[in-house]
């Protein structure tokens, strides 16, 4: 929809509620799904998504309900639906009004090349992939979603925001045909001439040639080049950690870094500089978040650390200014490619990415995953060959702590989200891979 059919739209849904406050969220577009297995296309499909959410509340009873139908006896009963439930609702004690007008920056996340982009057009996009991998005599499995879509939030206290997005991503697993070597590459856009899966279909079909046979390597603490798809869901976690609340009530790994308010304070390495910034074209995002304005944010400056995330609730509490959490996730590099890096390592392991990530000790940050697609030993500054992968055991503080290098920030998707993120990769010092995976 439009600006204008979107703001008909939530006028009409708003003049309907006889509540005391109410907020309708609408998002709507229209999505590309490829998927392909075995060297051929599998599925396909357009689908037309359309989602209208509302909430209204009586005093701090609220209640928030969902359709998919837009229709006026359809919106009708959504309305009433949610009246009813709001009156039953126990009182929330950090209920929060509806938040007044802003001013948003303009998006940059639109490019009309991806939203003009047809089917016929996408598919004919990863040919070179499949050409390519049935020419290495690997088989490849992919994925690709163009989507293409607009948001709008509307309230009773007179806010309005309509924005709109595109954006292709795409991911390659490649396997040879004993499956004793696997590969895997990723990349995401917003413009779909920015495209070039027939580099990402190198990258997958490459690694899984070059990983046939993995030999054990010992686990232990050692030297780790991390490619960018693996920093990037380590580095997420963190981030998403960044919150005053959980500092202020004792929950936070970050209660074990430093005495006191740990904002000014050098917590990691040097070389760690996380932000956030929804204009950045290498990775943009939203330009609001909730009807709170996003604007660039140091997260993580040389090594310090700049900003909490603090919600409203807990802004009121305190009697500060609400800091939303960062809406893409942007690490500086210092320029080298991934063979530079490895060249910087006498002894140690490359990861292409990491699966399965989960949290062990959240006063620590602990995580642990399992390593995939892709496992390479270093030896005096070149690879020596593909090991078996491992289980690691590291906090995403660690990793931050002990970066001795990175390279060119590059937008990848990971395991564990879909949101805009552009990092690099990096070498770690002391990375924990706790013991050997036969996984393959």
């Amino acid at each position: 929809m439009t600006a204008s059919q979107s703001r008909t739209l939530c006028e009409r849904i708003l003049g309907l509620v006889k509540a005391d406050s109410a907020e309708v969220s609408v998002s709507d577009g229209d999505d590309i799904h490829l998927r392909h297995a075995s060297n051929d296309v599998t599925s396909n499909a357009l689908v037309h998504r359309t989602e209208l959410s509302l909430t209204v509340s009586y005093g701090r009873r609220s209640a928030t309900l969902s359709t998919n139908q837009l229709d006026e006896a359809s919106i009708r009963r959504l309305v009433d639906r949610t009246q009813a439930m709001a009156k039953l609702a126990p009182e929330n004690p950090e209920h929060m009004p509806p938040l007044g007008p802003s001013e948003f920056a303009t998006p940059v996340t639109w490019a009309e090349p991806t939203a003009a982009a047809s089917p016929a057009t996408v598919i004919e996009s990863i040919r070179p992939v499949i050409e390519r991998a049935r020419d290495a005599g690997v088989d490849t499995a992919g994925y690709l979603q163009r989507s293409v879509g607009g948001s709008t939030l509307a309230n009773t206290s007179g806010l309005f925001v309509h924005q709109r997005s595109t954006t292709v991503g795409f991911s390659v697993t490649a396997r040879t045909p004993t499956g004793r070597g696997s590969g895997w590459a990723s990349t995401q856009v917003t413009d779909i001439r920015d495209l070039d899966l027939a580099m990402i279909g190198d990258r997958a079909i490459r690694k899984a040639l070059d990983s046939r046979n993995p030999v054990e390597r010992p686990p232990g603490r050692t030297t780790v080049v991390l490619e960018p798809a693996a920093v990037r869901d380590l580095v997420a976690w963190l981030v998403r950690s960044l919150d005053r609340r959980p500092l202020d009530e004792g929950r936070s790994f970050l209660k074990g870094l430093a005495d006191g308010d740990p904002v000014g304070r050098r917590l990691f390495g040097e070389r760690a500089t996380i932000f956030s910034d929804p204009l950045d074209a290498s990775a943009p995002c939203p330009t609001h978040s909730g009807g709170l304005p996003l604007v660039r944010t140091p997260w993580i400056d040389a090594g310090v650390l700049e900003t909490l995330a603090v919600g409203r609730f807990w802004a009121k509490q305190r009697g500060v200014q609400p800091q939303p959490h960062p809406g893409n996730l942007l690490m500086a590099g210092e320029g080298r490619s991934v063979d530079e890096l490895v060249g910087m390592v006498d002894d140690g392991v490359l990861v292409t990415r990491i699966w399965y990530l989960r949290s062990v000790d959240p006063q620590t940050l602990l995580l642990t995953g399992l390593t995939r697609d892709g496992t390479f030993a270093i030896s005096k500054g070149k690879l020596a060959g593909p090991v078996k992968n491992f289980r690691f055991n590291i906090s995403p503080v660690h990793v931050l702590a002990r970066l001795v290098a990175s390279g060119v920030p590059t937008r990848v998707l990971g395991s564990e989200s879909g949101s805009p993120a552009c990092v690099p990769p990096v070498v770690v010092e002391d990375f924990n891979l706790s013991s050997v995976s036969d996984a393959s």
